[in-house]
């Protein structure tokens, strides 16, 4: 048997979904789990019954094999038919348009899609497949979307319910019939508990949020609450109505909301109830009316989160311009920092606004020196730091102003600006429920408070880290700033790696609050004043960076940054990557709450590499090292986009305007990697070797001695050399080995090498040139031969060696080098043992020593009497 159900106090969206649904399973019965809404009733009654529906005694569950729930998703909704889920031999579809449900229905298959009602669920599905609706059906459809989505202006309409709306009434929808039982008129008893409601009407504002709240005592039932409920919302023009009526022993929970900031939904889950965001309904066993009111308002004031306020969102300082200053001038501040607009001042107050457009045109008048303030739009709206963001909303979207100054409401002075930037980001998760993204923000739109992570970092911090965060919070709360652990500490955490490099940024002055810190610590601080950064040293050690929150920007392209004081929010969006652009909030409200301006968190979650923004390789070329050296590390993906402007800057050449030193610094980064190879083939691949030297990695034999590197490496950790090798050296040398002389020295000195590294690279490649060559000189060395030639090579020069030569005399002999010769290589006679001797001091005892040390490799002279015997014999007359 299939059967058709719904939820519990069926509605016309249940009834119409139910409808729909026989559509697709026209074998199955339809089957009310419970009492319908007394508006469905008379709109069966009126038709006379025009639907066939099952009675649950008249329905043996045993015989049961599909069950179809539409509606809802929760099984607790669906009455005596949960004890079906689970049960073997029964398949469950679900058809529904919650999709923020815990403990859904466990369905073999599921429609479930973000709309206003279930009835636009099932028309979509029954377009898809081309069945047709009767004008009755259809009407019932509509009615059902119209019912839920409250006339279509709730804010869970969405587009598709305005074109289901259109499609049925092409088929014949009836909006008469709608407006009958959309509209209907109150009875005497409602209108009466409706009175009693509206006399008991008390408005709270919950965390900035307006909330109604009504009460009322009936001595019998009332039907369909839910319109008195719609009836009030209406007539008193409220944004959420939460209703509660008292009969006998139960209290009923109606709520209604137009405000994105309260989904009743989740209210009226508390209570044992469901519906969606916007409507919804719940009914109390035992508990008195002045209980249940207390129990609503501590779970809306768990619930209902502050909402955002203009502050929270600011770009602060505001970059700005004078009202002198010149046309010309304006336009370098915009394009310095990338900016469409700026607030123009007087002193510290804002007097007008300037944009890139007029600008534009008054430069391309030539009007370049004249100034700002015969330009500048002098007629514009402001806001304050403790007003709620969404009332900037109008402005910058209905009066188009592109920027909104922020000011002190005692004395005008500029905090900072709102800019449409941060409107949208501000509104991203309104935009992502329509978008279909799964995106995180820190504003989505229903102001939630941001991601508390102490949890994961008592669980992967050790506690004196932990206690130096406690030190920080104390110091930051002593000195009145905010401050954030940022960076790639943030990064690694999310990612559970260790990772205990700690950037501290400041809102306010970061070099005085190291002092303060360091004070307190008992340690140490070395400051750069022209950058606002120190470092906290403490006496295990152990340092803290610390740096005033900066904003940058580049005089040219390559250039080091210029640095001026500004907010965390500029300061995160200054760095290389999305995912480097997270901080940790250590004080305040939302401490420990982790901070995402650019959707850092996303990029970790989908494994990709993301500039902030499309100049980013443009503004320092080097960024494109730092991308191939996370890619790698992370195994992530550099995005298409951010692919895009890297080979954009490798065609300008941007890269030929870095320094040598900074250049040098990437690429030993780089080799300095788990994985280097990887790294440099990643290199390669994007052309970037050609900035070291254009001869880099050309022939296939050194690529492939690049490649044997690796299996080198895993020999030396089975050989036991006396030191670990650093293997950064090995893989410079492979880049540069096979270059001719003069290539080689082009190579350096771009590299800009410090003369101690130039040094030994020289002797290293041309002492691994020589010794690669004494194989086909001579086939069988002695002991003190194979030393002469491999000690006066590095470590890592020897184990480069093996990679280039492939060939098995030489890992032999490099292995008794490491393991036998060298460490015997040493005399026991001292210089003062020849003295005692008779041997005078000067030249002569270097070729002794040489004598001494090739007679123990060879196994001629092994004890102290050996060798002091052959000293007699040949160098004492």
């Amino acid at each position: 048997m299939q059967v058709i159900t719904t939820h519990l106090n069926a509605d016309f969206d249940c009834l119409a979904s139910m409808v729909a649904a026989q559509k697709l399973y026209p074998e199955a019965r339809m089957v009310f789990p419970g009492s319908m809404e007394k508006a469905s009733q008379e709109y069966l009654k009126r038709f006379n019954h025009p639907f066939q529906f099952a009675r649950i005694k008249d329905v043996d569950l045993r015989a049961v094999d599909l069950l179809v729930v539409v509606d809802t998703q929760d099984p607790g909704r669906i009455g005596v038919f949960s004890s079906l889920l689970g049960k073997p031999g029964v398949e469950v579809h679900v058809y529904d348009h919650h999709v923020d449900v815990a403990g859904k229905i466990a369905a073999h298959k599921a429609e479930v899609r973000k709309r206003g009602s279930s009835a636009t669920v099932l028309f979509e599905v029954l377009s898809q497949r081309n069945i047709a609706l009767s004008p009755e059906e259809a009407t019932l459809l509509a009615l059902g979307i119209y019912q839920d989505t409250h006339l279509l202006v709730s804010p869970m309409a969405v587009p598709e319910d305005f074109l289901a709306v259109g499609a049925l009434l092409k088929m014949g929808a009836d909006l008469n019939v709608v407006s009958d039982f959309v509209h209907p008129r109150l009875g005497q008893e409602q209108v009466s508990v409706m009175n009693d409601l509206i006399r008991n009407l008390e408005t709270l504002n919950i965390n900035g949020v307006e909330i109604a709240i009504a009460t009322a005592i009936v001595e019998r039932y009332v039907g369909d609450l839910s319109i008195v409920a719609q009836k009030m919302v209406e007539l008193e023009n409220l944004s959420v109505l939460f209703i509660l009526v008292s009969l006998e022993r139960r209290v009923y929970l109606i709520a209604r909301s137009r405000a994105e900031e309260i989904n009743v939904a989740e209210i009226a889950q508390v209570f044992g109830g469901g519906g969606h965001a916007s409507a919804a309904s719940a009914s109390v066993r035992d508990m008195t009316l002045i209980q249940a009111r207390e129990k609503l308002l501590s779970t809306l004031a768990e619930k209902v989160q502050p909402l955002t306020l203009v502050r929270d969102i600011m770009h602060s300082p505001a970059v700005s311009a004078r009202e002198k200053d010149s046309i010309g001038k304006v336009e370098k501040t915009l394009t310095r920092f990338n900016l469409n607009a700026l607030p123009v001042v007087s002193g510290k107050k804002t007097v007008g606004l300037i944009t890139r457009q007029i600008v534009e045109k008054a430069i391309h008048h030539k009007l370049e020196k004249e100034p700002t303030s015969d330009f500048m739009v002098r007629e514009f709206s402001v806001t304050f730091p403790e007003s709620y963001f969404k009332t900037v909303i109008p402005v910058i979207i209905e009066e188009k102003q592109k920027l909104v100054p922020v000011v002190d409401p005692g004395n005008g002075r500029l905090i900072g600006i709102v800019s449409r930037g941060d409107l949208l980001r501000a509104l991203s998760g309104d935009m992502a429920k329509y978008a279909g993204t799964t995106g995180v923000s820190i504003f989505d739109g229903k102001d939630r408070p941001l991601k508390n992570v102490k949890s994961l970092m008592k669980e992967r911090l050790p506690r004196e880290i932990m206690a130096l965060f406690d030190e920080v919070t104390a110091t930051a709360d002593r000195t009145g700033v905010s401050v954030f652990v940022v960076g790639g500490f943030v990064r690694d955490l999310l990612l559970r790696i260790e990772n205990l490099d700690i950037d501290i940024v400041v809102e306010g002055d970061g070099i005085k609050f190291a002092k303060v810190l360091a004070k307190r610590l008992g340690g140490r601080t070395r400051s750069h004043a022209k950058f606002g950064t120190s470092v906290v040293v403490l006496d295990s050690g152990f340092k803290v960076d610390v740096a005033t929150a900066r904003m940058e920007f580049y005089k040219h392209p390559a250039a080091l940054p210029t640095v001026e004081t500004s907010s965390i929010k500029s300061d995160l969006f200054r760095r290389d990557f999305t995912f480097n652009s997270l901080a940790i909030k250590l004080n305040g409200k939302d401490r420990y709450g982790l901070i995402d301006f650019f959707n850092g968190q996303r990029d970790l979650k989908e494994k990709t590499v993301r500039v902030l923004h499309n100049l980013s390789f443009i503004e320092d070329p080097s960024r494109a090292f730092r991308a191939i050296r996370f890619e790698q590390r992370f195994q992530f993906a550099i995005g298409k986009q951010t692919e895009a402007f890297l080979k954009h800057a490798v065609k300008k050449r941007l890269v030929d305007q870095l320094s040598g030193s900074r250049l040098l610094n990437e690429l030993v980064l780089i080799l300095k990697e788990k994985k280097p190879l990887k790294c440099i083939l990643r290199m390669r691949e994007l052309d970037l070797l050609k900035f070291i030297h254009p001869d880099i990695l050309k022939d296939r034999e050194s690529l492939e001695a690049l490649r044997r590197v690796e299996e080198v490496l895993s020999w030396s950790k089975m050989a036991s050399l006396p030191r670990s090798p650093e293997v950064w050296y090995i893989y410079l040398m492979g880049l540069v080995y096979s270059l001719p002389p003069a290539a080689f020295a082009q190579a350096v000195e771009r590299l800009n090498m410090p003369m101690k590294l130039r040094v030994r690279l020289k002797s290293d490649r041309e002492g691994c040139a020589e010794a690669l060559k004494y194989p086909r000189k001579k086939p069988d060395r002695s002991p003190s031969e194979i030393y002469d030639i491999f000690s006066g090579l590095s470590e890592e020069a020897i184990l480069f060696m093996l990679a280039v030569s492939e060939s098995e005399r030489i890992n032999r002999d490099a292995l008794l080098y490491f393991t036998q010769y060298g460490p015997r290589a040493k005399p026991s006679l001292t210089g003062d043992d020849l003295i005692r001797l008779g041997i005078k001091p000067g030249p002569i005892f270097k070729t002794v020593f040489k004598a001494l040390r090739d007679a123990r490799l060879n196994g001629k002279a092994l004890t102290r009497e050996e060798e002091i015997g052959l000293v007699r014999k040949d160098f004492l007359y």
